[in-house]
């Protein structure tokens, strides 16, 4: 058997996918088709952001004519739900889920910069964050690959002065040594499901799913599907003003606790809520989680 795999065929698609192929080939045959046209990479007619499954339509039509066996996902950018006929079958450990800051001169960092340093991201998420942290920095949107975010950056008539970009497409592309800092949490949450990369197969395909399984990660399987189930009550999606984690705990006795963040905000970053819950069941913590976020969405407390 033939195991073909389906990518996005951005710089980042392929760098952070050939880990995962290197793996599989040193079980079995296996190729890459790399997909061009994803809406959300076009350079022409490109997908806008509000929307969902923007990077992924092209790849799962491949997968349910059978035109591959998987496709590969950063999980913030596929689907809330579920495809009909499709399932996540694998997921592999996951990577650091805080964002960074990349500067044009090196040694600052997000306290540092200037009064009316102009910053730029396209994400509503980090546009609130930052509006709420920073309110005397000069946002701007700018989208595309990081890589190609970096050219801009980088480039001496830009006027831009730094980037908030994920701290594992930094790491997946080589260019750690950019980042000037690692930001925490607590001051730019992360989107759900950020630094999980995700193995999508047909249903039954169970030959398949047995292939990939030297790939999967079942803690981060865990975190994974709990912040799925967070996107899927609060209707999210991957540039949704919505953001949270899944964290684990492990006891000493071996017993695992979560804790499950969910935070909602406005665009301008003038009004936000965050709910934080911890159980023993990530599944339960989720759920719980997700119905404080609504409610006090509704009540406005």
């Amino acid at each position: 058997m033939t195991l073909r795999v389906g990518a996005r065929a951005s710089k980042m698609s392929l760098m952070q996918t050939a880990p995962a192929l290197s793996v599989l080939s040193a079980a079995g045959p296996t190729i890459l088709r790399p997909f061009t046209e994803a809406g959300g990479d076009r350079e022409k007619g490109r997908a806008a952001l509000e929307s969902d499954g923007v990077f992924s339509e092209e790849i799962e039509a491949a997968l349910l004519s059978g035109g591959i066996d998987v496709a590969v996902h950063c999980l913030k950018d596929a689907p809330t739900f579920d495809t009909p006929g499709l399932a996540m079958s694998a997921y592999l450990r996951r990577d650091d889920i805080r964002d960074c800051l990349v500067t044009r001169e090196p040694g600052l960092t997000l306290n540092s910069l200037l009064p009316g340093a102009t910053i730029a991201t396209a994400s509503v998420r980090r546009t609130a964050a930052l509006r709420t942290y920073r309110p005397d920095l000069n946002v701007v949107p700018l989208r595309g690959p990081v890589d190609s975010r970096l050219h801009v950056l980088d480039a001496p008539a830009s006027g831009i002065d730094a980037l908030v970009v994920a701290t594992c497409s930094m790491e997946r592309l080589g260019l750690a040594h950019r980042i000037a800092e690692r930001i925490s949490p607590e001051v730019i949450c992360p989107p759900l499901g950020a630094a999980i990369i995700a193995f999508q197969t047909r249903e039954g395909d169970m030959a398949t799913r047995e292939a990939i399984g030297i790939l999967h990660d079942p803690n981060t399987a865990v975190e994974a599907e709990a912040e799925r189930a967070v996107l899927r009550q609060t209707g999210g999606f991957c540039n949704a003003p919505l953001a949270g984690y899944c964290t684990t705990e492990q006891a000493k006795n071996g017993a695992a606790s979560y804790t499950v963040r969910a935070q909602a905000f406005t665009g301008d970053g003038q009004t936000a809520i965050d709910v934080r819950l911890t159980g023993s069941d990530a599944a339960a913590v989720a759920f719980a989680t997700s119905n404080e976020l609504m409610r006090l969405r509704t009540t406005g407390e």
